[in-house]
């Protein structure tokens, strides 16, 4: 009776300090200035941000926080891009069912969903791999992609439970839904724009939503998602123990892998060529390095250089670098940059010490004002090029 007694009196303490928590306190990012820890007391509006120091401009904010990994549970995948980690998925009628413990019961309507990863993958990496594959479809039936590799084209039916009901033609199928890995739907007429406004929210579970329009205060959380679906946090969760990440669109910053490289070289020495990747590691997973995760970024592996144009308006170059956490610690790398005023000469205008898997990612802060090109350069340190995953995350042109 005693240690149930104080099994229960933890998991009373435990709810008093997630009810508790009035403040979102994490690293905030900002446009030409130092990183810093602030505390977030409430979001009124999506262009409006409040903190213990006083209200800030989001438009000056690169990210706060820390985005999180997927663990468990399917994942529904929007247009957008969004993704929401979710349980107890059946459809009735047009309309999909989902469970989240932050949302409540959850509807929305099939057409405007990309697909659904019904499972997803103790490696993240693997989970994000199949919501990148889900969102890239552009067949014109519905796809069922199988545990084992074969997928089915039709038109999806009914999600229960226990199974998939798919239709091929005239035939009628009924499927064991553990055979089933992925639900991918038919691409809708027309391309849903890229979005230009609106602020990315990452939760504690792995869902990343791009909120049209967002605000967080008195525990609750509401966010209109781009094609229209408006949705509210449950009155009996704080919404402020669950947001663990926010990154604005429109901040006044210039994405590298956002833009045309204008040159890239590999040169393997006892890997192949690799490919460079934009906003995954070299292998297609999320960029993460010790722990710290970027949305957004370059994956490249040793030996290879990426070179950019750099605009007029550019006045510094900001990143981490570090190795990724696929690695499992492995890997080692030099990390520079080079820039050229003409074109034709390059200098160094910067360098890292060796890096190694599981090191803290190193910062690069460099001026690039008056310079015409930027080269990324990665090359392998000690044990030759294995494992030689290199990041270079946020990596941004901060603008004028």
């Amino acid at each position: 009776m005693l240690a149930r007694s104080f099994v229960f009196a933890w998991i009373s303490l435990a709810s008093t300090i997630a009810y508790g928590q009035t403040r979102l306190n994490g690293p905030l990012v900002t446009i030409g200035r130092p990183d810093a820890n602030v505390a977030i007391t409430s979001i009124p509006s999506i262009d409006k941000w409040v903190t213990s120091d006083g209200a800030i401009n989001p438009a000056s904010v690169v990210r706060f926080g820390n985005p999180q990994l997927i663990r468990d549970d399917g994942v529904v995948v929007f247009e957008d891009g969004s993704h929401i980690v979710a349980k107890e998925l059946r459809t009735e009628g047009t309309q999909l069912h989902a469970y989240n413990r932050l949302w409540d019961e959850m509807k929305f309507p099939l057409r405007p969903l990309r697909g659904i990863l019904l499972r997803s993958y103790l490696d993240p990496d693997k989970t994000q791999v199949s919501l990148d594959r889900i969102h890239a479809y552009q067949g014109t039936r519905d796809r069922l992609l199988l545990a084992n590799g074969d997928y089915i084209d039709g038109t999806l039916r009914r999600l229960t439970p226990l199974s998939v009901e798919f239709q091929i033609g005239d035939k009628a199928l009924k499927l064991d839904r553990k055979r089933i890995a992925e639900i991918h739907f038919a691409r809708s007429a027309g391309i849903l724009p890229t979005a230009e406004q609106g602020v990315w929210v990452g939760l504690n579970d792995g869902s990343m939503i791009l909120a049209s329009e967002l605000s967080l205060s008195d525990d609750i959380l509401q966010v209109r998602l781009s094609p229209g679906i408006s949705m509210r946090s449950s009155t009996l969760e704080n919404a402020f123990a669950y947001v663990t990440y926010l990154r604005p669109v429109a901040s006044d910053v210039q994405y590298l892998s956002d833009l045309d490289a204008i040159g890239f070289k590999s040169l393997g020495f006892l890997n192949a060529n690799w490919d460079y990747r934009k906003d995954r590691n070299v292998q297609g997973g999320t960029l993460k390095s010790s722990g710290y995760v970027s949305q957004k970024g370059l994956g490249l592996h040793a030996t290879s250089r990426l070179a950019y144009k750099v605009e007029n308006k550019a006045v510094r170059l900001r990143a981490k670098v570090g190795i990724d956490d696929d690695t499992d610690g492995a890997g080692s790398v030099i990390f520079k940059v080079f820039a050229s005023e003409t074109g034709k000469s390059w200098e160094t205008i910067y360098e890292s010490p060796i890096v190694r898997g599981g090191e803290t990612p190193l910062d690069v802060d460099v001026s690039v004002q008056g310079m015409k090109g930027l080269a990324l350069v990665v090359e392998y340190a000690d044990g030759a090029d294995v494992l030689d995953h290199a990041n270079w995350m946020d990596a941004r042109f901060e603008m004028e």
